[in-house]
């Protein structure tokens, strides 16, 4: 299976790309600002990835049976330019769609997902401050959710996460969700990077959700 990746080299892509290439039968190729932070795969091949360039990334991602879109504009955003860092998201959805990839899985965020008060976790009490200081990047995410809910010409899903997600074990002992956020015994949202992964790459290898949003937790 030959899989492109967006931001392959982050905090959260590079797991994924861990993961996916733990997996015998899948090629990646890594579409990256700076392919010297890739690690040496002979799986692995990279492509400088310009996002104001969708036609350029559309050659690029020709030939593809799946998109991960892992990118992810930086923490450190104006606010103001809440539009122009929505590019990078932009520039993805069209060139999967002008290169005729079948499959685009993007990485999500918690903060739309449901609370128990039925309103969107950002929006709720339960909001965690200590992520207030990453606010714009994370409504930068939230902002994907809703621009991929209403395509109909790429089979796209959303993978949010629980609300935190730190590096911890490989478990696969983790639940999945739709659209609330998924909460242990103890009351606490939690998956380990290495669960998140996982439950990405198992998507795109053996998809089982279409042109929706699923969340992953304990």
């Amino acid at each position: 299976m030959k899989i492109a990746m967006t931001g392959a080299t982050g905090y959260v892509g590079s797991q994924i790309l861990a993961e996916a290439l733990s997996r015998p039968n899948v090629e990646i190729t890594a579409f990256v600002r700076d392919p010297a932070k890739l690690p040496v795969h002979d799986r692995l091949a990279s492509a400088v990835w310009h996002i104001d360039q969708p036609d350029a990334l559309a050659d690029g991602l020709a030939g593809h049976d799946a998109v991960i879109h892992a990118f992810h504009p930086g923490r450190d955003l104006d606010k103001a330019d809440h539009d122009l860092n929505l590019t990078g998201h932009r520039t993805a959805i069209a060139a999967a769609k002008n290169a005729g990839v079948p499959r685009f899985l993007a990485v999500g965020g918690a903060a739309s997902l449901k609370t128990p008060d039925g309103l969107e976790y950002i929006d709720s009490p339960l909001w965690d401050h200590g992520f207030d200081d990453f606010l714009p990047a994370i409504r930068i995410t939230r902002a994907l959710y809703y621009m991929l809910k209403p395509e109909t010409e790429l089979d796209w899903v959303v993978v949010a996460p629980s609300s935190l997600l730190r590096p911890s074990a490989l478990t696969k002992q983790f639940r999945y969700g739709k659209d609330e956020l998924l909460y242990d015994k103890d009351g606490k949202s939690h998956i380990s990077l290495e669960d998140y992964a996982y439950a990405m790459v198992e998507e795109a290898v053996d998809p089982k959700h279409h042109r929706e949003r699923f969340t992953v937790g304990y």
